[in-house]
């Protein structure tokens, strides 16, 4: 349970981080921390209560759907610039920044809430 406390400030951490300056590699980190707290709620589920793990792996789903396409489009734009490409650039750069606030809008319900005591709540890792 230690572990998956340190795992849960990681991402809350990152999450934050992520939500004050959305850059490519704060997405990155962001979509480490879910997947390793992900992994986390898988190996220790038989100790974590089922239907908490069920509604926060839902949520951490639905960060890292956005979290994805943000990352895919600073992969293409990463490549179009190696590639000294213009064209779709401006496409990319475009529907990145309709993700980026949507991921803003996304943190900023996650914050507001306070997921990381929410969860750490929910998931019996308090007084860990």
């Amino acid at each position: 349970m230690e572990q998956m406390n340190h795992l849960l400030t990681n991402l809350a951490f990152q999450v934050h981080r992520a939500g004050k300056k959305p850059g490519p590699d704060e997405i990155h980190d962001v979509r480490v921390g879910i997947r390793r707290f992900a992994q986390g709620l898988i190996l220790y589920a038989g100790f974590l209560p089922q239907w908490e793990v069920k509604k926060v792996r839902k949520l951490l789903e639905r960060m890292m759907n956005l979290t994805s396409e943000i990352r895919n489009r600073d992969i293409a734009l990463e490549f179009l610039d190696a590639q000294k490409e213009v064209k779709h650039r401006k496409r990319l750069v475009k529907e990145r920044l309709a993700f980026q606030r949507q991921f803003g809008q996304m943190v900023k319900r996650w914050t507001g809430r306070d997921f990381s005591a929410k969860w750490r709540n929910g998931l019996s890792l308090r007084g860990v």
